[in-house]
């Protein structure tokens, strides 16, 4: 069975409508900080194994 879709240039303007170009609306991003240090792969695992953290719990 084969469906054809049929998009034209009214269909892709209201689309591109849609999407915010004030930046008036939208709050600034902010960047995400971390409260602990990241956990490499090679550290120790934190539920206490032994194990390093990349065999572990990853």
């Amino acid at each position: 069975m084969t469906v054809k879709i049929q998009l034209t240039d009214s269909n892709l303007a209201n689309k591109n409508k849609s999407v915010c170009t004030d930046t008036s609306c939208c709050p600034p991003k902010t960047p995400v900080v971390r409260v602990a240090p990241k956990i490499s792969r090679n550290d120790p695992c934190h539920c206490g194994s032994g194990r390093k953290h990349k065999k572990c719990c990853a």
